[in-house]
């Protein structure tokens, strides 16, 4: 097998997006990101959540790390990442 920078990282990649889905479905992070904001935003009185906060919070949620839970978020549409 050739373990090729370009090969290596495809599959990596793939294994990725499929740990990712299988640790944190999208219709679990659509529902129980409802459920954040709304909770966040009737505690502190305001009309947004900031994306860092709601990061945080999905993050110990799901029990994964924050980086893991930023590329989630992107992948299902949620957020902008720089």
């Amino acid at each position: 097998m050739n373990r090729s920078e370009s090969y290596w990282n495809s599959y990596e990649s793939e294994a990725n997006r499929f740990a990712a889905e299988m640790l944190m479905p999208q219709q679990m992070i659509e529902s129980l990101g409802r459920e954040v904001i709304d909770s966040y935003k009737a505690e502190h009185n305001v009309e947004k959540m900031p994306l860092t906060r709601f990061v945080d919070v999905m993050a110990v949620k799901f029990r994964v790390s924050r980086p893991a839970m930023e590329f989630r978020l992107k992948n299902v549409g949620i957020g902008t990442f720089e």
